[in-house]
């Protein structure tokens, strides 16, 4: 018989509670009252507010997105012209590529248009130093914070952040809005979970006839969070798991009501209920968004990474605007994570391969531009990907401490933030 540790079972205490906590559907109504839209948004964001008050969230690409199609190479580099060469069926146009902050060099995916107003921060040939090409391998290396598997750990990277800038006293610090835990928020301290995006956060109804059931329910599942004298260590575990699942239930059914012009997909749904997270104090600092969407283009790329950007730029651009009519958008960063980018050369059906270094973006409060070096297309890695420059704990470092004031030795082995991204005086 195997034991299960204390840790482990708290976890799935709390994942068994916030997946009925976040069960029930939210109906169409609430759903489709929209605030009308608010125009003359598009300005930089120039305050940042004070860091006890910032929140995170992430778009949590997984499948490999590819950087270097949504921030392709333009003119007459040697880059440049490596770009167009070894992606004869897969190069955006330059014609059709957006102008960004100046660049001669680099341009933006024209599906981008919406995100492109809000000034972005574009980190490039960002990846790991020994990369992996196993989307299993690097996602784990992602969630965790651990580069080059040299420093497994039980906890996530975002887990770890929460553990420093939460409390124990919050219903939820950090918030994967998914169908599932993410290890990305696995915390020791404080508590993170998952939430049903297409949920409003209440204790399910199970269809009962008999009248007054759901409140039998409740009732008992508050019976079930109540500590009893003389109980064993599971037992009390198991209760306080229960207690954790039904405070966070508590706070999401007061969530503000759904607002702006959100595409009717998961990432709209999901950036939905984020925006009315960050609409109401209420301890969450970090929320994890996993997009589902179609980012491992081995065929097709073009028209299928288009038809995802274009879903990706609806969905932020409500979030963003939403941030800046309802006066929280000095607080709100936006950044994005990728296991790895594409690999540079495309393939025979249309598509492209894993790859290992990639551009990322950041929005909010930061300084428009680009932010590394530009990729290097005439000097590959032996399978042809881009070779990072800047890595994945310079990303994160630059999170931890510059974005939330967390020394980035407590939360990330090695690092050194990006300089410059955010106006700190």
């Amino acid at each position: 018989m195997k034991l299960v540790n204390r840790r482990q079972f708290l976890e799935m205490g709390l994942i068994a509670g916030a997946g009925v906590a976040a069960a029930a559907t939210l109906p169409e109504a609430a759903l489709g009252a929209r605030k009308p839209r608010v125009r003359d948004l598009h300005k930089r964001i120039r305050r940042i507010a004070p860091v006890g008050t910032r929140r995170l969230v992430v778009l949590d690409c997984g499948g490999g997105n590819d950087g270097l199609s949504m921030f392709p190479l333009k003119g007459s580099s040697a880059s440049a012209q490596k770009y167009r060469e070894l992606r004869p069926r897969t190069a955006i146009p330059e014609e059709s590529m957006l102008p960004i902050h100046g660049s001669d060099i680099m341009g933006m995916h024209p599906s981008l248009s919406r995100i492109r107003a809000w000034n972005p921060a574009i980190v490039t040939s960002i990846g790991v130093s020994r990369p992996d090409l196993s989307h299993f391998e690097m996602m784990r290396r992602w969630w965790s914070g651990d580069q080059d598997s040299l420093h497994v750990t039980p906890t996530g990277f975002l887990g770890r952040v929460c553990d420093e800038i939460g409390s124990l006293s919050d219903p939820a610090v950090g918030v994967s809005l998914g169908y599932g835990p993410s290890p990305a928020l696995n915390a020791k301290k404080v508590t993170t979970l998952s939430m049903n995006p297409y949920s409003d956060g209440s204790f399910p109804s199970f269809g009962w006839d008999e009248p007054n059931m759901d409140e039998v329910w409740v009732a008992a599942w508050n019976r079930m969070a109540e500590r009893a004298d003389n109980e064993t260590v599971p037992f009390t575990i198991a209760r306080d798991g229960c207690a954790y699942a039904k405070r966070f239930s508590d706070l999401a059914v007061d969530l503000p009501s759904p607002g702006g012009d959100y595409p009717g997909n998961d990432l709209g749904y999901q950036l939905t209920l984020a925006a009315r997270m960050c609409r109401q104090e209420n301890g969450i600092r970090v929320i994890h968004i996993p997009v589902y969407a179609d980012f491992d283009t081995h065929d097709q790329h073009r028209t299928r990474h288009a038809e995802v950007l274009t879903s990706i730029d609806q969905a932020v651009d409500a979030f963003m605007a939403e941030m800046v009519a309802t006066g929280h958008a000095d607080e709100v960063l936006v950044v994005m994570t990728s296991e790895f980018g594409r690999r540079v050369m495309d393939n025979e059906s249309d598509g492209l391969d894993h790859g290992a270094g990639s551009n990322l973006l950041l929005l909010g409060p930061v300084n428009p531009g680009f932010y590394g070096e530009t990729p290097d297309l005439t000097t590959l890695d032996r399978d042809d990907n881009i070779i990072a420059s800047l890595h994945m704990n310079d990303y994160y470092a630059t999170i931890a401490e510059d974005w939330f004031g967390v020394p980035r030795a407590d939360v990330i082995s090695g690092g050194t933030p990006i300089p410059a991204l955010f106006d700190l005086t």
